[in-house]
C-alpha cells in the first residue's frame, strides 16, 4: 500500500464507517447518498485489500484490520482538524469557537456561572457546549468528542477507569464539606453534634457500584452506616431535595454557599472528618498548544483562583 495512492477524502468516510458500522447511517451522517457511500467502501476495500465490514447475523462487524484502524484514523482526523483550526494570532474578541465540556452538576453551579460571565465580557463569540459528566466522558475526551472534562480525580475514586497516557490535567481548586439542612429543621438547634449527625436521616449522592463519592468513602472509614432516606444523582440535585424535609445532606462548601440561601437551608460544620475535594481540568495533549484552548484554560485557572 502506498500513501500517494490514497484519496484523503476517504479518510472521513473511513472514520464514519468504522464508527457507525452501518453504510446507511454513515451516509446519512455525511449527507451523501447510500450509493456514494457504498462506492467509497468498495474503494477502501480495494485499497486495504480487506472487507473492513462483514455481516455477522443481522449486524455488520469490523474485521481485525478495521478494528486496528479505529484509533489511528480518528487521531489522524483530529490532528488535521487541529492544524486547520490553528491560528498564529488569537483574538478572544473576534474568535468564534465552541468548546465541549463535560462537568458535574457541582461544577456547573460553582465555576460555570463566573466563566460564562467572563466570556460574555471578554470573548463574546466563544460558546460552551456543556454536557453531563458520565462514565464515558474520558473516552469522549480521548476520541476528540470533548475538549475538556472538569471533575475530581483520585486513583481510587472512579472505580475501574484510568485516564489514558495522552490526557493532561491541571489542578483548579479545593473544596471541603459541610452539612446542610432545612432552616426550620425540628431537631437541630445550634451546632450539629456527631451524635445527631449519626441519628438523623440523610440524603446522599450515589454514582453506582464501582464509584464511591468522597462522602461515602469517609463514612466507610468511620464505620458509619447512615440511615439513607433518599439518594440523588448529583450534589446540587441533592440540595434541591432538602427544603421542608428532616433529611440532612453532606456536600461541598462552595456549592452550599451558592444554593443554601435561595433554598432556605442552613449550613453546619460536619462533626466528622470527610476529606477534601480536589477539582481538576482535563484535556487531550493534542490541544495543548492550541491558542484558543490555552486561553480557555487560563480563564479556568484565573476564575478558580478567585473561588
Amino acid at each position: 500500500m502506498r500513501f500517494a495512492q490514497f484519496d484523503l477524502n476517504l479518510l472521513r468516510v473511513l472514520d464514519m464507517l468504522l464508527s457507525e458500522r452501518n453504510v446507511t447511517r454513515a451516509a446519512e451522517n455525511l449527507h451523501v447518498t447510500q450509493q456514494a457511500m457504498s462506492g467509497s467502501l468498495r474503494r477502501l476495500r480495494d485499497y486495504f485489500d480487506d472487507p473492513l465490514l462483514v455481516r455477522v447475523g443481522r449486524r455488520m462487524e469490523l474485521t481485525p484490520l478495521a478494528q486496528g484502524l479505529v484509533a489511528p484514523v480518528r487521531e489522524a482526523l483530529l490532528t488535521v482538524e487541529s492544524a486547520l483550526n490553528y491560528r498564529p494570532r488569537f483574538d478572544p474578541r473576534t474568535t468564534a469557537r465552541t468548546f465541549r465540556i463535560a462537568i458535574s452538576d457541582y461544577g456547573s453551579f460553582v465555576i460555570m456561572p463566573p466563566l460564562l460571565r467572563f466570556l460574555a465580557r471578554e470573548a463574546p463569540q466563544i460558546a460552551l457546549d456543556v454536557r453531563a459528566l458520565v462514565e464515558q466522558s474520558f473516552v469522549a475526551l480521548e476520541h476528540g468528542d470533548l475538549d475538556f472534562v472538569i471533575t475530581a480525580h483520585s486513583a481510587d475514586l472512579y472505580g475501574l477507569y484510568r485516564p489514558g497516557d495522552f490526557i493532561r490535567r491541571e489542578w483548579l481548586f479545593s473544596d471541603d464539606f459541610v452539612c446542610i439542612a432545612d432552616r426550620n429543621h425540628p431537631d437541630i438547634n445550634g451546632d450539629l453534634t456527631e451524635d445527631l449527625y449519626r441519628r438523623l436521616p440523610h440524603t446522599a449522592v450515589h454514582f453506582g457500584p464501582n464509584v464511591d463519592t468522597i462522602v461515602e468513602r469517609a463514612w466507610k472509614a468511620h464505620d458509619f452506616r447512615p440511615n439513607i432516606g433518599s439518594t440523588a444523582l448529583g450534589f446540587a440535585t441533592m440540595l434541591f431535595m432538602l427544603p421542608g424535609t428532616i433529611l440532612i445532606a453532606t456536600a461541598q462548601r462552595k456549592l452550599a454557599r451558592v444554593l443554601a440561601p435561595p433554598l432556605n437551608l442552613n449550613i453546619y460544620e460536619v462533626p466528622m472528618a470527610i476529606g477534601t475535594l480536589e477539582e481538576h481540568l482535563f484535556w487531550h495533549e493534542r490541544n495543548t498548544d492550541d491558542p484558543a484552548h490555552c486561553y480557555l484554560r487560563g480563564a479556568f485557572r484565573d476564575l478558580a483562583s478567585s473561588l
